[in-house]
């Protein structure tokens, strides 16, 4: 027969480890969501920076502007000198079209690194959730072990 004390103590680690997983499991979703976000943001500069390093080639073409909710406006590109650039806050200020290139390199350069942290702090709560669930799974074998 089991004893009493062994079966409350089992059944609090089993709790705790329970507990544990939910935070864990909490944390890899949140920085799932983080990594996607980063991955969108700097796929969104890299398109920024593409457009800016090509303005030249499309100086006096004739292009279609987005109106939104799909109503398209015919323009004329200008001769591209200064650009406005997103420095966040809902700020923007005027560039020149090398100085835009420069900051958005810059932030892709930021966003990279902490996309790369992001990774790395989610394959460690991966792993400690992996563990987690590998200790819950041996109380509770024993603990099952030790009733029959």
């Amino acid at each position: 027969m089991p004893d009493p004390q062994e079966t409350q103590d089992t059944n609090e680690i089993i709790m705790q480890l329970r507990y544990l997983q939910n935070l864990y499991t909490q944390q890899y979703e949140n920085l799932e969501n983080n990594i996607a976000t980063y991955t969108m943001t700097n796929t969104s500069v890299q398109r920024n920076l593409e457009l800016l390093e090509k303005s030249k080639l499309v100086e006096g073409k004739n292009i279609m502007v987005s109106g939104e909710a799909g109503a398209y406006i015919p323009a004329r590109i200008a001769k591209v000198d200064q650009v406005l650039t997103y420095i966040g806050g809902g700020y923007l200020i005027e560039n020149t079209v090398e100085k835009a290139i420069d900051f958005l390199k810059e932030n892709r350069k930021r966003g990279e690194e902490i996309l790369s942290k992001l990774i790395a702090e989610k394959l460690k709560v991966e792993k400690d959730l992996f563990d987690i669930q590998y200790r819950l799974n041996a109380v509770q074998y024993k603990s099952q072990a030790q009733q029959k």
